[in-house]
């Protein structure tokens, strides 16, 4: 990836994480954070959502349990569902 193409990357996932940072219920706020910390996850999660831009219906909580991603981040996602249907609803109302 070139530097712009890594700079555009880096405003999308900003943009992003604002987002679900503020429409965060205040319940799953440390579970989220705890999430956005492993980058790994974060670029599966993101990666998901890329592949499915024009899918939206591609984007549930199969999927994303589903992911590739290190083992910490799976635990916590499979710990509270409501993040998981927190994530989706955040990505498929950001895409429909």
């Amino acid at each position: 990836m070139g530097l712009l193409q890594n700079l555009a990357a880096v405003a999308i996932r900003n943009k992003v994480v604002g987002a679900l940072r503020a429409g965060c219920p205040a319940e799953l706020s440390e579970a989220l954070e705890t999430l956005l910390e492993d980058k790994a996850a974060v670029n599966a999660i993101q990666g998901l959502v890329a592949a499915n831009l024009k899918t939206p219906a591609g984007i549930n909580a199969a999927a994303v349990l589903g992911l590739e991603m290190p083992q910490t981040a799976k635990d916590l996602l499979v710990a509270t569902p409501a993040l998981v249907d927190y994530l989706v609803r955040t990505a498929v109302s950001k895409l429909s």
